[in-house]
């Protein structure tokens, strides 16, 4: 006996999601370069009031922590650990590493 299932809507919805993620293009190229300008554009303003800058440096593979002084460290962030204390410096970046 074969039972035949009515896909649902839903189904459908999964195989183009699935699809799609296998394929990697999320975004077009206009929609990532606005990406760009508007994180370039963050980093600027948030160092301008002052306040340090951490992001991750993926053509490194390092955890970065910037300050406004534009003196630049290499962090480890540390699970579990209270919010301002949830890293550790390891080193500080010279201008020809960062």
């Amino acid at each position: 006996m074969v039972f035949h299932r009515k896909l649902k809507e839903t189904d459908f919805l999964r195989v183009i999601y699935h699809r799609v993620m296998a394929r990697g293009q999320f975004f077009d190229d206009e929609f990532k370069a606005a990406v760009r300008r508007a994180g370039a554009r963050a980093r600027i303003e948030t160092l301008q009031a002052g306040v340090p800058v951490f992001y991750h440096d993926a053509g490194r593979n390092l955890d970065i922590m910037e300050h406004p002084s534009g003196r630049k460290f290499e962090i480890r962030f540390l699970r579990n650990a209270p919010g301002e204390e949830n890293y550790e410096v390891l080193r500080e970046l010279d201008e020809t590493a960062a």
